[in-house]
This record gives C-alpha cells, sequence and structure tokens, in this order.
C-alpha cells in the first residue's frame, strides 16, 4: 500500500486534473513493469501479472465520477458491485423464463479476454 505523502500527492495531482481539465498527452502511454501476482504460477499467463499506474488512476476517477456515470442495467463488467455471478443469474433466469415456455434458447460465448491476438 501507498505511504501517506504518496497518496496525498496522488489526490494532488487528481485534483489539479480534474480543477483544469486537462489530462497530459503522458498519461495516454505507459511503461508497464511486471509485477507477478504468485510466484509459483505460469509466468508466461498474463492474468499472473497486477495493474499498472493506470489501473490506480482509472480507480481514483471511477471514485470521483462514479455517481454520475450510468450504463445498461445489463451491463456487468467493468461496474462497481456486480460482477459474474449477477450476470450468470441473469442468463439463468433468461434460459429458465424462455425454456418454460416452450421456446428454443441457443447461447454463444466469446471469451474476449483472449481475443486481443498479442
Amino acid at each position: 500500500m501507498a505511504a501517506p505523502n504518496q497518496l496525498h500527492t496522488l489526490k494532488k495531482e487528481r485534483n489539479s486534473l480534474l480543477r483544469h481539465c486537462f489530462v497530459p498527452a503522458e498519461f495516454s502511454f505507459g511503461v508497464t513493469i511486471p509485477l507477478l501476482k504468485n510466484k509459483h504460477g505460469d509466468i508466461a499467463s498474463s492474468d499472473m501479472y497486477r495493474g499498472t499506474v493506470s489501473k490506480l488512476f482509472e480507480r481514483v476517477l471511477l471514485d470521483v465520477f462514479g455517481d454520475y456515470l450510468q450504463s445498461n442495467i445489463l451491463q456487468y463488467g467493468f461496474k462497481k458491485d456486480v460482477g459474474c455471478v449477477n450476470a450468470l443469474s441473469t442468463f439463468n433466469e433468461s434460459v429458465r423464463y424462455f425454456t418454460y415456455r416452450g421456446s428454443r434458447v441457443y447461447c454463444v460465448s466469446l471469451d474476449a479476454n483472449k481475443a486481443s491476438g498479442i
């Protein structure tokens, strides 16, 4: 966890960006320094590495503006207090609803995590 003076510096930076409605061009570029989550896991897997400072900045923006952001109620990713369990519950209820009424249900799934091609 960051030291109190580092958090104070980040807070001052965030407030300055918000006050001046400005985000430096450098924020659109980054250097990724791999920080392994578990030294006993598969180091070739991108899932084994922690997020970067840009993730911290995104989290700060979400904390500041989260109450003003809206999305469809059926969006579960990248949203506070909802996730995979909510998506699966909606899926199960939808399948149950249509099959109970005699309809066929077709499903397609995509693992977008691996779709980047990198």
